[in-house]
């Protein structure tokens, strides 16, 4: 944040908008000069640079924005007081004189207190005015600077402008598109006020603001402050907050989003997703090994429980379905009352996996819930039962998925379709493609491993091979896939298959090995 006399505003027609730095040469050029100067006079005064820092104000800056770009640099800066004398001991000495020698209303007398505490603490007159007042601010020494990229600063600006304007909101709303568990873990541990609202497909958090309450105003401002950079740090984002403007007396709207607003601001480093706990993260990695063609997403958006929010761990998600999954790993009387009074409410399909410690009687009162699926585990957590689970979900999509497919009349010309490129082009699962298309190919195609293939374009393979078994007499499986591959297709055992080519083996070697037409492509050719 920044001093509000540092605050710099648009307002108008009841809205508001920092006047954000834009990340321009002029400014980016403004913002190198003063890392410059911080750079190189590490060692002297802080009013040595704050000397170079006003002339800059005078070459006709804004002297609000180069304060603002000043007291960023301060905070990167560390200050020291390198008297080895305690300047506070040195005071306290020039008072205890002045009972002795009387207020110092001469430069005569001030001169001769200044000798008497310097042959007191055995200095000399010089050190003694030197260090008497070492220890203010302006005579601080710089000791170390962690320089930071111009456009570095300027977002730093930008975003300490927002979180200043905020500090004044009586209300602030949020979207964004994940990093939730974060989220409500910041939004309770700086203890906000919020409740959560259900849109038609999202929602969002609302947290009174500072002007909003009675007491421990601007302690909880600035807590609303330390909640912008957990906000921006996802990819997709927006903020909406009513602002009493107290110059005017007024409320006005307050409105920034990602797209708008997002290269503006330095967006902290976000650490990559780290797991709860070695279940967590033991089952992410089974899981995903299996292949299911189920999506594992991490901390996906928040699932409404009442008044309430859940933030399941992981989801799963797969051709529009998705199913949320909720691990509970830990046992205490209070977070069990808690969590099964929210999964009571709970209208969405979630999969609730328990440790066996967890069994009892809040949970067993729960698993007639049809939304809810319990699995138990002791040491690691079953796959068995999850991906039969999931497989009785997806089973009425497919059919669904089917029965779409087989109404649709697609007329297709590419020489080969792979399923998975015709699945998500059409928006249906793979398996209900390879399903449809297994069964009823169409007119001259022929069903492979990952799609199907036009007769033509098989017959020009079949051509090719013929080709160079007449020119060698011989041909090996390793020039047999290069001349597949080129073609446009890796799938070679199916394509050999139909056009009876039969692979002979002379060892384990691949390269050695070679193909050999059976009668029946004789009799083709």
């Amino acid at each position: 944040m920044l001093p509000s006399n540092l605050l710099m505003v648009y307002k108008r027609k009841g809205e508001i908008q920092p006047r954000y730095a834009k990340l321009s040469s002029e400014n980016l050029g403004l913002a190198d000069s003063l890392v410059e100067i911080y750079k190189s006079h590490v060692g002297e005064k802080k009013k040595v640079i704050a000397a170079y820092v006003a002339e800059i104000e005078n070459q006709g800056y804004e002297y609000r924005f180069v304060r603002a770009l000043s007291l960023l640099l301060d905070r990167k800066s560390r200050f020291i007081c390198n008297s080895k004398i305690s300047p506070s001991d040195i005071r306290k000495k020039i008072f205890q004189a002045t009972e002795t020698h009387g207020v110092p209303t001469t430069l005569e007398k001030r001169q001769q207190i200044i000798k008497t505490v310097a042959s007191d603490m055995a200095l000399s007159d010089e050190t003694v005015e030197e260090q008497l007042y070492a220890d203010l601010e302006s005579e601080l020494i710089l000791e170390n600077f962690e320089a930071p990229t111009s456009l570095e600063l300027l977002q730093q600006y930008n975003l300490s402008l927002t979180q200043t304007l905020l500090f004044e909101c009586s209300e602030l709303s949020f979207k964004a598109s994940g990093n939730w568990q974060r989220l409500f873990y910041s939004v309770k541990k700086l203890g906000l006020i919020y409740e959560v609202f259900q849109g038609v497909n999202d929602f969002y958090v609302k947290i009174d603001g500072p002007s909003s309450l009675f007491k421990l105003t601007k302690r909880y401002g600035i807590n609303i402050a330390k909640l912008l950079p957990v906000i921006i740090a996802n990819q997709e984002w927006s903020i909406n907050a009513k602002i009493f403007w107290k110059y005017t007396n007024e409320m006005c709207d307050f409105k920034i989003d990602n797209a708008k607003h997002s290269t503006l601001m330095r967006i902290p480093n976000v650490q990559q997703i780290t797991y709860d706990s070695t279940v967590e993260a033991s089952f992410a990695s089974q899981f995903r090994a299996v292949n299911s063609g189920w999506q594992l997403r991490r901390e996906p958006e928040p699932v409404m429980a009442g008044h309430q929010v859940i933030v399941p761990d992981f989801s799963l998600e797969k051709a529009g379905l998705k199913v949320y999954l909720e691990i509970m790993g830990f046992w205490t009387e209070e977070y069990l009352r808690r969590k099964a009074e929210k999964l009571r409410q709970v209208n969405v399909k979630m999969i609730i996996i328990v440790h066996e410690a967890l069994a009892c009687e809040k949970l067993a009162t729960l698993e007639k819930r049809p939304q809810l699926y319990f699995i138990y585990y002791k040491d690691k957590i079953p796959l068995v039962p999850l991906l039969q689970y999931l497989q009785k979900e997806f089973e009425e999509v497919k059919i669904k998925e089917i029965k779409l497919l087989q109404e649709m009349q697609i007329t297709f010309t590419e020489p080969l379709l792979v399923y998975a490129e015709f699945a998500n082009r059409i928006g249906v699962s793979i398996e209900s493609a390879q399903t449809v298309l297994t069964a009823n190919p169409p007119t001259d195609y022929i069903p492979i491993s990952n799609g199907l293939i036009s007769k033509e374009k098989l017959q020009q393979i079949s051509n090719a091979l013929n080709n160079a078994l007449k020119q060698s007499e011989k041909l090996t499986l390793t020039q047999a896939t290069t001349i597949i591959e080129a073609e446009g297709t890796s799938d070679i055992t199916n394509i050999l298959q139909h056009l009876h080519y039969k692979i002979k083996w002379h060892g384990i070697n691949s390269e050695q090995a070679e193909i050999i037409p059976t009668p029946t492509t004789h009799q083709q050719q």
